[in-house]
């Protein structure tokens, strides 16, 4: 117990940290074939919400995606997570052909959806990526 306080305290002090980003609209993308998001009522759209963010998808859970639908929800950003799904450079100018003023980014999975001791890392990491997109 005493352990887990202590590290409660030290995630809830490096959240201090965050500067939080412009409120661009990010659609965050977990899965290919077919494109699948992390929607509302998820823990990844939870942290895209403490770092400023807001979540291009209103649906909740993890929602399937056609590019016509990602053509039309239009995101400011999109964040192309490294797990599960194993994105690369090819995904991002598939991605930018469907949105082509959004940008595409490979993003660490973990970051966003690891919670735990693992969050440690979420402040630091999201200042750095929040910094990229400005």
């Amino acid at each position: 117990e005493g352990r887990a306080a202590t590290l409660i305290r030290e995630i809830d002090s490096s959240f201090q940290s965050i500067i939080k980003a412009t409120p661009f609209t990010v659609l965050y993308l977990i899965w290919k074939n077919p494109w699948m998001a992390a929607g509302t009522q998820t823990f990844i759209h939870s942290m895209l919400e403490l770092a400023g963010f807001r979540n291009a998808v209103s649906k909740s859970r993890y929602p399937e995606l056609t590019d016509e639908d990602i053509r039309q929800i239009n995101p400011d950003v999109i964040f192309l997570s490294s797990e599960p799904y194993p994105f690369s450079e090819k995904h991002m100018l598939l991605l930018k052909q469907v949105v082509p003023a959004a940008k595409v980014l490979l993003v660490d999975g973990e970051v966003f959806s690891w919670y735990g001791s693992r969050l440690l890392k979420f402040p630091e990491y999201i200042n750095r990526l929040t910094a990229q997109l400005q």
